[in-house]
């Protein structure tokens, strides 16, 4: 089992040797294991070219002691000096190769074990505030070291290559075009992390060339470790991550800014309390009767449902306890008294979450919530699941549907405004931009980053006024929505002008 502190993952000498194999043919002058562990690659490289000096770094001194049979091993973190300039070789400067695999733990974990072996603290993507608390600014240890090695390595012909999570590798490649660093080349060769290191989790044996020549962000994809033939090519275009760039260069034209606001479903971290199953009116999940005033229950969809579409009844409510994330909620205790008194019975759970968003809020807030929440109409989108499904969604009885916080949603008050957008997302402009841009081994591969670059209005000037009206009217009859033909009509001028 892998020592959780330091992402400990000692790769297999068979694979390491397969590996090392695809690197491209060069007579290395210096070759550098960064945390070696017991020297696996070294020991591979000791063999592959004998003549190439050969440097490890190793916090844990009894890694160190069985890789020196490799090479010159150095007990010490990677993070205490810059590894291009304070690592004393004795060959002459030639063509460098930089290899292993980087510890897999993000900078989150090792802060809950209290560890040592880790950078300083810092924000290196900059996010701001709360999308660093909710974790867009936490990282991978192995991100970190991809691009301490990228930068102290910027002035010199080096390869760097090592196996590291799919989406470290695509983080990495967009971090090179943000910063116009000299990257020649790359490539990326799925592993599987299962069979190789019972580890569920997508990997990839991740290889960047640096120096002088003609800057490519882009890096072919291999399907496996020994593939002779790459199937797609991913990187960055223009600054933004793409998942096909040759699809992509057929579909850039939509690729631009959405002119409606993609928003997220509610986060509440209280599913037991927050949520209740409908049996001849609310209940909890072990079945007892929920009474509390019905302006705070709505109708529930998860993001399965949204997939599935099984959006016909209603079979979970939802406590909304507020409009806004920041309404006091003390005063339900007067507007809502049996709502109160349910949330004070169920204190307990809802004060006990985890999470820092909580801090310095009302108490038994929620997030996710905005006058967006309350809209007629919406369309939603599940971000977990593998094929894009865009359903659209009325009230039930009156009441607006709401959905849980892996679901994105469009909001409307207008349902032939809705209808014109359904019918945008459904094209097959918005397929083929998708397919170019999702990355549908990730843990949620529809993200509203994704969403929000999906130009509706530019699919709609390119989409025939005629065409665009008939296939709205058609998707309004099937899901029952009532208008003005001149709504319609409207709503289309609208779309193809970028105010829908």
């Amino acid at each position: 089992m892998p020592n959780n502190e330091f992402g400990d993952f000692q790769t297999p000498i068979e694979l390491a040797r397969t590996l090392v194999n695809t690197l491209p043919r060069r007579q290395w002058t210096r070759v550098l294991e960064p945390t070696c562990g017991v020297g696996n690659f070294l020991s591979v490289v000791a063999h592959s070219h004998p003549g190439a000096e050969r440097v490890g770094i190793e916090v844990q001194p009894e890694y160190a002691a069985a890789a020196s049979a490799f090479g010159r091993v150095i007990t010490a973190s990677i993070f205490d000096f810059d590894l291009a300039r304070d690592i004393e070789w004795t060959s002459e400067r030639g063509p460098t190769l930089v290899v292993g695999n980087p510890p897999w733990v993000t900078n989150s974990q090792l802060s809950v074990l209290d560890s040592a072996n880790r950078p300083a603290r810092t924000n290196i993507k900059n996010a701001r505030g709360i999308d660093a608390i909710t974790g867009s600014s936490n990282f991978d240890i192995a991100e970190y070291i991809w691009i301490k090695l990228l930068t102290e390595f910027a002035d010199r012909a080096v390869t760097i290559a090592m196996i590291c999570k799919t989406q470290v590798a695509r983080n990495i490649l967009l971090h090179c075009s943000r910063h116009t660093l000299p990257v020649t080349g790359s490539s990326l060769r799925l592993i599987d992390a299962k069979k190789w290191f019972d580890a569920g989790v997508d990997a990839c044996w991740f290889t960047v060339e640096l120096g002088p020549g003609k800057i490519d962000y882009t890096a072919q994809t291999y399907p496996s470790v020994d593939s002779v033939h790459s199937t797609t090519r991913i990187g960055a275009v223009d600054g933004q991550l793409v998942a096909n760039v040759d699809a992509y260069e057929r579909s850039k034209q939509f690729d631009g800014v959405s002119p409606l606001m993609w928003r997220q479903g509610i986060k509440h971290d209280a599913s037991a309390v927050m949520e209740l199953a409908e049996s001849n009116g609310p209940r909890t999940k072990l079945g007892s009767v929920v009474d509390i005033e019905q302006d705070y229950l709505f109708p529930l969809f998860k993001c399965t449902d949204v997939y599935r579409d099984k959006l016909q009844e209603v079979s979970r409510w939802m406590i909304v306890p507020q409009s806004h994330t920041g309404d006091d909620t003390a005063q339900l205790a007067e507007h809502a008294p049996k709502l109160w008194k349910y949330l004070i019975d169920n204190a307990a759970a809802l004060d006990g979450r985890k999470s820092s968003i909580y801090r310095n809020r009302a108490r038994f807030c929620i997030f996710g919530v905005g006058a967006y929440t309350f809209a007629p109409y919406k369309i939603a989108i599940s971000g977990f699941h593998k094929i894009p499904q865009f359903r659209m969604v009325g009230p039930y009885d009156g009441k607006p549907a709401v959905f849980d916080d892996a679901t994105y949603l469009l909001p409307f008050e207008d349902p032939a405004v809705c209808a014109v957008a359904y019918a945008l997302l459904t094209s097959q402009e918005t397929s083929d931009l998708i397919a170019a841009l999702a990355f549908w081994d990730s843990k949620r591969p529809v993200t509203k980053k994704l969403l929000q670059r999906i130009d509706l209005a530019a699919i709609a000037r390119a989409t025939d006024p005629a065409n665009l009206r008939d296939r709205s009217a058609a998707t309004a009859a099937a899901h029952g929505l009532l208008f003005e033909t001149a709504s319609l009509t409207r709503a289309v001028d609208d779309a193809r002008g970028r105010t829908l």
